[in-house]
């Protein structure tokens, strides 16, 4: 069994204050020391021998300028140091300059990872805000869409001279793909289905549809489906018109009420076009989200700009690690007595 005892820091023991005599250390002691102290073998455990591997490179200078120490991209040093020893363990460098190779494959792959850092943040950054981004362009297009719509048909009609060079056929048509943008998103849909919930209730509680909410039916269905269209326009009251006089001309005009068999046939059809819709919301929807996992899959990867930058820094990269390895390995087979020739340099340039 070995001794037990141990020594203790003589600079520890010094006299109190006052006292000028150092306190001996017996003989016995100092053999014991000198006896364990052969014993020594070090760490015994990876993780020590790991630490141990390490400590006459892990304070070189590329390893306190690679590591961002501060700020939002601060790094782990203990990371950096335990690449580093895990290099050491393979290659076991001998000399200062097989060291400072380590360090330098060390030093690449550790600018590497921030490569792959680097796309992962170019990808994110498009991906993490497409939901929103995506909910924010369909609600532009809706909001024109209704926009257009909200002004009115005469804005198309063949009596507009707002821009003479469009025929009136060419006006109704962009107001056909208008009305039919509507039911393709969200948005619109909504508005719809609240337009004809008003139209409903104005007929069951007034027994007939208001100007104003014919008016937006119109030009929200006119295009699309006259049929329907024309409907809720008779639902509407309307001034009789004397066979001899204009209808402006009269002081109290008589009010038209539409009949029961036009109430209940417009109640009838706004209530097929309520469940209409409602299988409308289910396909803009199911679209809605296989145009957002396409959209996914399309930016999975950084935009050219960034792709063309990393590339060509990961290539400088990959250059300066596999000359750093060539050499490094030049090194220890020379060291170990090998006859290595001289590296053969090649230059593919044109001669003048």
């Amino acid at each position: 069994m070995p001794e037990q005892e141990t020594s203790q820091d003589l600079s520890t023991l010094a006299a109190p204050e006052g006292c000028t005599s150092k306190r001996r250390v017996s003989e016995r002691k100092i053999q014991a020391n000198r006896r364990n102290a052969l014993r020594s073998t070090g760490p015994k455990t990876t993780r020590g021998k790991r630490t141990v591997a390490r400590n006459a490179i892990k304070h070189g200078f590329l390893a306190r300028e690679v590591v961002i120490t501060t700020g939002d991209g601060q790094e782990t040093r203990e990371d950096f140091d335990a690449l580093t020893g895990r290099l050491c363990e393979h290659y076991k460098p001998v000399g200062v300059l097989e060291e400072f190779l380590v360090q330098t494959i060390a030093t690449c792959l550790w600018r590497k990872a921030r490569v792959i850092r680097a796309e992962n943040g170019e990808i994110r950054k498009r991906l993490d805000t497409l939901v929103v981004d995506s909910g924010l362009e369909r609600a532009d297009k809706a909001n024109l869409d209704l926009a257009i719509t909200d002004i009115g048909l005469p804005l198309f009609s063949p009596d507009n001279e707002a821009d003479g060079k469009l025929a009136s056929l060419d006006r109704w048509m962009v107001m056909q793909a208008v009305q039919q943008s509507i039911r393709g998103h969200s948005p619109g849909l909504n508005y719809l289905t609240a337009l004809l919930q008003v139209a409903k209730a104005e007929m069951t509680s007034h027994g007939h549809i208001s100007e104003e909410t014919c008016r937006r039916i119109l030009d929200a269905f006119g295009f699309l489906d006259h049929v329907f269209a024309r409907t809720c326009l008779r639902a509407t009251i309307r001034a009789k018109k004397p066979a001899t006089e204009a209808r402006d001309q009269l002081p109290n005009p008589i009010l038209d009420e539409p009949s029961d068999q036009i109430r209940s046939m417009t109640v009838a059809l706004i209530d097929f076009y309520l469940e209409k819709l409602q299988a409308f919301e289910k396909f803009a929807a199911e679209r809605e989200r296989l145009e957002t996992d396409a959209e996914t899959r399309r930016l999975s990867l950084p935009d050219g700009e960034a792709t063309d930058k990393l590339i060509r820094y990961e290539a400088h990269l990959d250059k300066q690690l596999y000359r750093a390895m060539d050499q490094l390995e030049r090194l220890q087979r020379q060291r170990q007595g090998e006859n290595v020739p001289p590296p053969l340099n090649i230059n593919l340039g044109r001669r003048g």
